[in-house]
């Protein structure tokens, strides 16, 4: 009689751990729920604007347009200069942010030295360093890129220096305790405790480094999507103007939910 009770006990308590769950996949439906009925929402919105005025492509024309864009190949060299660009300032301006905020994050004095500096530097709009670049590499792809490694640098700068400063303290006392060496204490303990909220910082670098090729190609460049969308608003080509739009649109969104799954993982192993 014993020995049949104490078979029945672990279904009914598996079954308890389980309750919680139901709620849970609930809450989860219910945020995949409002994630996809944003972008439906965006496109009935467009449907209804476009015929009221003839300053908004239609969403069908828009996606006609971008479709001949790759099938005819007006659109590949824009791209390829403008994604170039993102790609190399990013991890330019990524290789150049992390190490330092690491310092800056493990160290009390560099900070009291250097956040008035970056704070100040912070606040001044990049834009106005792009004449500085173009006056030093001339238009082209160098000074684009340029521009979007400090755009993306300070950031990912900030958040690797907050994320590494709010370490766990008695998981540092723990690698001393160990003997670990700093760069035992940097790989096993430092990085890790702090990599989602540099993934945080990671993401809006990745971000902001679009913004800022897109603007500078806006300004001076021989070739980018930025300089394509205002040669056809220029034009009024206003499907050709909205399709580059989408697209941009399109491989931001890809490059934010790559990170995002990234720091996902990160954060929860």
């Amino acid at each position: 009689m014993t020995v049949t009770t104490s078979a029945t006990e672990p279904p009914r308590a598996a079954g308890i751990h389980e309750e919680p769950q139901g709620p849970e996949r609930a809450k989860r439906r219910r945020l995949q729920a409002a994630r996809m009925a944003v972008p439906i929402g965006f496109l009935a919105l467009w449907l209804t604007v476009s015929p009221l005025t003839e300053l908004v492509s239609a969403p069908f024309a828009t996606i006609a347009e971008l479709a001949d864009g790759f099938l005819s190949g007006w659109i590949y060299e824009g791209l390829v200069a403008t994604a170039s660009a993102v790609l190399m300032g990013f991890l330019l301006g990524t290789a150049a942010a992390f190490p330092i905020g690491y310092l800056l994050g493990r160290s009390t004095g560099l900070r009291r030295i250097f956040d008035p500096l970056i704070a100040g530097t912070f606040a001044v709009p990049r834009i106005i360093l792009y004449p500085v670049l173009l006056a030093v590499f001339g238009v082209g792809l160098e000074a684009e890129t340029g521009m979007v490694a400090i755009s993306a640098f300070f950031p990912i700068l900030m958040a690797t220096t907050a994320s590494v400063k709010q370490v766990s303290e008695s998981l540092l006392k723990l690698g001393r305790s160990l003997r670990a060496s700093r760069l035992q204490t940097a790989a096993k303990i430092v990085i890790p405790d702090a990599a989602p909220g540099i993934m945080v910082g990671i993401r809006i670098g990745f971000s902001i480094s679009f913004i800022a090729a897109i603007i500078a190609e806006f300004f001076a460049a021989k070739d980018g999507l930025g300089l394509m969308i205002s040669e056809a608003y220029a034009s009024l080509e206003l499907a050709r103007m909205y399709a580059i739009v989408l697209l941009i649109l399109v491989i931001a969104s890809v490059g934010n939910l790559v990170l995002w799954w990234l720091e996902r993982r990160l954060r929860h192993g």
